[in-house]
């Protein structure tokens, strides 16, 4: 931080009429507190002055001077304390001399010790006190915190879903790929990896070295080889690392541990945590953000911040939200409105985080000369951007992203760089522009180039500061509160850049005057509030400060309630409403559970509501007269509009004036005193109308009336309704009466009443298929009980006692004592000779009934004829005509008498 210079006064050894030893002063000065020791910081002093013997208008000087009697920097505040003292700051800076300093304090005074002081002494500095005080600027201050101005506090509330953190691998992996090998470089213990490769997370890790190999220099005493165990201060490269403390032996024959200096490549472990990936999760939360300014005590260092809230609508004590320890606050973070920690755009961990955070552009003085390339590298500089100089250009590196800065605060950016000389030198200025700061008119840059960058804060130069430059710091102060960018311009050589960081300055003992801190605030207070808010300071020994921040009266949404876990558990009951009696409860007690609409006291009760229970619901209420229990659902409207079921009386009574159950097409449909229903294989209509493909009855069933459908074959000699089958090297049609056939043609149907234009497909029949292959599983014979009408439109054949195999068709049969059996005689059909044969006249109409084993003729309107007395016609077996189509038939009412093409 930049250091305030203080002025030589000579207090030490101006002349006065009387100094003072004692240890307080009670006479002249008293001392109400002193500080022992001066440790880093602003330590207070105190004191209130002995009114009585101090002239009234009189003025006081003070100066410390330290152990080789040079001033140190202090400040008379206009602080005063509950009794009356007065405060002086003092300034302990890291430079600061320790050892003694003595503290001097002079005044007019006009007695001592009830004797006037001498008329030649009066006007003038007549008294002195002095007191020695150690000064330690490695020891914590714990001087009283006091403000002369307390701190500007904003707070904003951030409402986003809970984050999980997960890992690629495990939260604490264990790293040990290739071989490490150990050296001292410029007094700095590293490692350099040979077959792996360093990552950043390792920072902070463990390093360990069971058995180095070759340590260098050699002891000149026995010793045995400690294991070399150490932390891992930063990632140099991805091949180099800095160690935190370096490799020792310590042994009793020598007063000073042993150093080595080197060992070759040995085997390690390095095991660190990583950085987590992470998820949303259902749960919503709220977090308080708040940005605390002028953070700047006048005596004293702030170690930690305490926030407290409290609803405004409740009467209580504060409740602690927050303990946060004060440390670095990065300015330039991607987002301040993300839950994710905050991450600072200089750290750059991929291509991406540059190009979205950074962009270079080239100017040859005033005019532009286009974007400069910033790459991605981590193998010269460890998570590093790489840009190179080009020759009669500058190039100018600006963040994309602005900060926001508080007047006349300190801040610093530190940065790691490596520097490689282009020519004669690499050089790289770095300034902040925007409204923060003031522009540097007299800059040579703010002159020379098409922009201003506007005002410098440092720069780096690898003749002065060497090639690899880490940690640098350059402090600054800004002149407004504004916002600013932060810029790198590269006069020459090419540049590495990584961490870069701009943060508040929080050297040992000052407080950084600018903080931000976010905050869980906890889901026990009611959404859409107000709350108050208190922040409280403490020293790093727990004292608070006695001044006190409060923010009052801050609206607050607040996030949900969420409940996870497998053994959470909600005792009593639960309301999901507005007011305790409306909306929905959840209850659940030792012998039952229930969720009901609160008012709602039982189906009996006849008021609107519901209720899904399991066991004794609702005790003393009635449903149908009995007591709750099993487990039910009940909608209740009214007495002609519910809904119920319970297990209790196994039933399921629904009332209501419409119902519907199912899809556009697949429904059951009751409304108006009808019902309809409606599938793919049975309907009916709201007239009453039955749509069946298949059907059992079982008992008695009664109808008015049987209409059979009636299916005209003319088409017989393709295979729509007809197959063939093979038996004895001979072929034989089976008629389908199953619907399986093609029904995108007309009559392709199943039916009991078949007309045949002719012997189908030249073959004789013999064999009738009702049932679809797929019915059975144990063969043709599980499914008996058809029957079939079939009518001769022109003459056929009908051979029985054909076997068939395999399928659902049936034969048609006949015994030696059926009644057709005389009738059978030798036929030609399409040029083969059948026996066994009966022929269909024009005209016959045949019943035919299925039995377990076959198919058997009932009855025939004709009698059958032999070959000799068949005439086929021209639709005939063998013979050329035929219609292209089927038609089917059905009995219309209205035309009794139909033309069946005969």
């Amino acid at each position: 931080m930049k250091q305030k210079q203080p002025v030589y006064k000579g207090l030490d050894i101006a002349p006065v009429f009387y100094t003072d030893t004692s240890e307080l002063s009670p006479e002249l000065f008293v001392i109400t507190e002193f500080p022992t020791k001066l440790t880093a910081g602003k330590n207070i002093l105190k004191l209130r002055g002995n009114s009585a013997n101090l002239r009234l208008d009189a003025l006081l000087d003070v100066e410390i001077l330290d152990y080789n009697n040079e001033p140190i920097y202090h400040e008379s505040t206009t602080y005063i304390a509950e009794d009356r003292s007065r405060v002086i700051s003092i300034y302990i800076y890291p430079n600061t001399p320790p050892g003694e300093a003595r503290i001097i304090l002079t005044t007019e005074a006009i007695q001592i010790a009830g004797r006037k002081i001498p008329n030649e002494w009066n006007n003038v500095y007549n008294v002195k006190w002095v007191r020695k005080s150690l000064v330690n600027p490695t020891l914590a201050n714990s001087s009283e915190i006091l403000f002369e101005t307390l701190p500007t506090i904003s707070i904003e509330e951030q409402v986003g879903v809970q984050l999980n953190r997960t890992y690629t691998t495990v939260q604490h992996p264990i790293y040990n790929t290739g071989s490490v090998s150990y050296r001292n470089q410029n007094n700095n213990p590293i490692l350099l990896i040979s077959g792996g490769t360093f990552i950043r997370d390792m920072v902070g890790g463990t390093v360990t070295v069971s058995s180095p190999v070759n340590p260098l220099p050699t002891p000149y005493y026995n010793y045995t080889l400690p294991t070399y165990t150490t932390t891992i201060k930063k990632v140099l490269s991805d091949n180099v690392i800095l160690l935190e403390t370096p490799y020792l032996i310590a042994s009793s024959q020598s007063l000073i541990p042993h150093q080595f200096t080197q060992f070759d490549n040995s085997t390690y472990s390095i095991e660190y945590t990583s950085t987590p990936i992470y998820a949303p999760t259902q749960n919503s939360e709220s977090y308080a953000l708040l940005k605390i300014d002028n953070l700047e005590p006048i005596t004293g260092d702030i170690s930690r911040i305490k926030v407290f809230i409290n609803n405004s609508g409740t009467v209580g004590t504060w409740e602690q939200v927050s303990d946060t320890e004060l440390e670095e606050t990065e300015i330039f973070v991607t987002s301040t409105a993300s839950l994710t920690p905050d991450k600072s755009i200089g750290f750059l961990d991929s291509q991406l985080t540059i190009d979205s955070n950074w962009t270079a552009r080239k100017f040859n003085g005033k005019t532009y000369s286009g974007l400069n390339t910033l790459t991605y590298n981590t193998s010269n500089l460890n998570n590093s951007m790489y840009v190179s100089s080009v020759a009669n250009t500058v190039t100018v590196v600006e963040s994309l992203h602005t900060g926001t800065f508080i007047k006349d605060s300190k801040y610093k950016v530190t940065l790691d760089a490596l520097g490689q000389q282009s020519g004669s030198n690499a050089k790289i200025s770095v300034y902040l522009s925007g409204s923060a700061v003031n522009l540097d008119v007299t800059d040579r840059f703010n002159q020379d180039l098409k922009i201003q960058p506007g005002k410098k804060i440092g720069e780096l130069d690898v003749t002065t500061l060497g090639s690899r430059i880490d940690d640098h710091v350059l402090p600054f102060t800004t002149d407004n509160t504004g916002d600013a960018a932060l810029l790198f311009v590269i006069e020459s050589g090419n540049w590495y850049l990584s961490d870069i960081r701009t943060t508040s300055d929080n050297d040992p003992g000052y407080t950084p005057n600018y903080t931000r801190i976010r905050t869980l605030i906890p889901t026990a207070h009611k959404a859409d509030v107000q709350l108050n808010f208190k922040v409280e300071y403490y020293n790093v020994d727990g004292v608070k400060c006695k001044q006190v921040n409060y923010y009052n009266n801050v609206p607050w949404i607040g996030g949900n309630r969420y409940i996870d876990g497998e053994y959470s558990m909600l005792t009593g009951s639960l309301y999901v409403a507005d007011s305790l009696n409306s909306g929905i409860g959840i209850s659940g007690y030792s012998n039952t559970g229930f969720i009901r609409s609160l008012g709602y006291s039982g189906f009996d009760a006849g008021y609107p509501g519901f209720l899904l229970y399991s066991g004794s619901a609702l005790g003393g209420a009635l449903s149908k007269g009995v007591a709750y229990s099993g487990v039910g659902l009940e909608l209740y409207a009214s007495p002609s509009n519910y809904f119920r079921y319970s297990t209790r009386d196994s039933q399921l009574d629904i009332r209501t004036n419409q119902i519907y159950l199912g899809s556009a097409t697949t429904f059951i449909s009751a409304s108006n005193g009808k019902l309809q229903i409606s599938s793919s294989k049975f309907s009916i209509d709201a007239q009453g109308n039955v749509t069946a493909s298949d059907a059992e009855f079982r008992g008695v069933s009664t109808a008015d009336f049987y209409q059979w459908r009636n299916v005209l074959d003319t088409n017989i000699t393709n295979f729509r309704r007809f197959s063939t089958f093979v038996t004895d090297s001979k072929t034989y049609a089976a008629l389908n009466l199953t619907g399986s056939y093609d029904i995108s043609l007309a009559g392709s149907s199943p039916s009991i009443f078949s007309r045949l234009n002719g012997t189908p497909n030249n073959r004789p029949l013999a064999a009738i298929k009702i049932h679809p292959d797929s019915w059975s599983a144990t063969g043709r014979y599980q499914y008996y009980g058809g029957m079939v009408i079939l009518e001769a439109g022109l003459p056929f054949v009908i051979n029985v006692n054909i076997n068939v195999s395999g399928s659902n068709d049936a034969e048609i049969g006949a015994d030696n004592d059926d009644w057709v059996t005389p009738y059978l005689s030798s036929y030609t059909v399409g040029g083969t000779t059948y026996t066994n044969c009966l022929g269909v006249p024009l005209g016959a109409r045949i019943l035919l009934f299925q039995g377990q084993q076959d198919w058997r003729i009932f009855s025939s309107t004709k009698t059958f004829v032999s070959a000799s007395l068949l005439t086929f016609g021209s639709e005939a077996a063998g013979g050329g005509g035929e219609l292209p189509y089927e038609e089917i038939n059905p009995y219309d009412p209205l035309n009794p008498n139909p033309s069946y093409g005969y």
